[in-house]
């Protein structure tokens, strides 16, 4: 989603190019040898099918900092329907704001996720990043990172394995800390300056590669300076390869060409872990994103247009979708919105977070 696309007719993927992508779509930490393993494609298959999804824009690298290992405890999810008139205003001001790292805006809507940190914001009846008499509607979700209120942050894996008709998945779900993650090693906490100008350095490059006209993923772990590596095997910073789903071709005829926002309320107790589970067990689907806090959810999803296949790439066998959600939710909205209209302001933009290096210790109190 970099950049919009015009209409146009597409070749379907093959068999062997969906493989290859459910492979790089998935965590990295094990190797391009495990990669091409988990294929059982030979290696000039693999790497000729690898070289064509990077050229053709299918796919894209980025390393993403552990925002708890620096320091950032917060995330802040935020969809809104702007007034038309005041949706370049609010573009501005979200994207303006440093700890902005996705911005999607559409003709109807805009999607925003930022960092925080600090110990718990506060929880205004209106949000401070978005000026009252701005939007017609508004849901906003203040997630803990250190908890699992964030279980799958822009994690297509799940998507790609069900767009192949491919059974099970290999690191979905994937949430942006490793703190949320049940039984992941505790991340460290970066205090070095030195390390901190690594990680900055390391976040920056796919980006600056790419402005030089370098593919970003020949900036692969082989390719780094031990101290960027050493990052990446601590899991203070992660690779991920994610997709452009506006130009992904489509698979047997189906195609992930609508993106889908849903978000309510609780009925009572807040379900998130296991309505997540029944989703993707019973009901085959993927959100690619996923928050929740003890009020509310919001979920984002492909999925195909209604009227053009099974409307989210599922089979006739599923769990009906919208009845599931509706035991346990409330006040349901589901905004649909064309994936060819989506035009991403701020595109995984981490780098400005870690620019001004780590935070000052306070001082200690003299003793009397």
């Amino acid at each position: 989603m970099s950049h919009p696309v015009g209409r146009h007719t597409l070749r379907e993927l093959t068999e062997t190019e969906v493989r290859v992508l459910q492979a790089l779509l998935a965590e990295d930490r094990e190797g391009e040898r495990v990669r091409l393993a988990r294929t059982g494609l030979a290696r000039s298959t693999y790497h000729a099918a690898r070289r064509r999804a990077y050229e053709e824009g299918w796919i894209r690298d980025r390393y993403l900092p552990d925002p708890v290992a620096f320091d950032y405890g917060w995330a802040r999810l935020l969809l809104a329907r702007p007034y038309a008139d005041r949706q370049e205003e609010l573009v501005r001001r979200l994207s303006g704001n440093e700890g902005t790292v996705v911005l999607w805006q559409s003709p109807q809507s805009l999607f925003c996720v930022s960092l925080e940190r600090g110990g718990p914001p506060p929880a205004p009846s209106r949000s401070s990043s978005v000026p009252e008499g701005s939007a017609q509607e508004l849901t906003e979700l203040q997630v803990d990172l250190k908890g699992r209120g964030l279980p799958v942050y822009f994690d297509y894996e799940g998507l790609l394995a069900h767009l192949g008709e491919q059974t099970g998945t290999v690191s979905y779900p994937r949430s942006l800390s490793l703190s949320g993650r049940p039984g992941a090693p505790r991340v460290p906490v970066v205090r070095s300056p030195s390390v901190w100008n690594a990680a900055y350095q390391l976040v920056s490059s796919p980006r600056n590669a790419e402005e030089r006209g370098r593919p970003s993923h020949r900036l692969g772990p082989p390719s780094l300076p031990r101290s960027q590596r050493k990052l990446l095997e601590l899991g203070c910073v992660r690779r991920r390869v994610l997709p452009d789903p506006a130009r992904l071709p489509p698979f047997h005829g189906r195609r992930a060409d609508e993106l889908v926002f849903v978000h309510g309320v609780w009925r009572g107790a807040p379900r998130g872990e296991t309505l997540l589970r029944t989703l993707t067990a019973e009901c085959r689907v993927y959100p690619f994103l996923y928050a929740f806090t003890d009020e509310r959810l919001l979920l984002a999803a492909l999925g195909q247009t209604p009227g053009v296949g099974e409307g989210e790439l599922a089979g006739p066998s599923r769990r009906p979708v919208l009845p599931t959600l509706r035991q346990c939710l409330e006040n349901i909205v589901v905004t649909r919105e064309r994936v060819e209209s989506i035009l991403a302001r701020v595109d995984h933009r981490y780098d400005p977070l870690l620019r001004s290096g780590p935070p000052r210790e306070a001082p200690a109190r003299a003793s009397n």
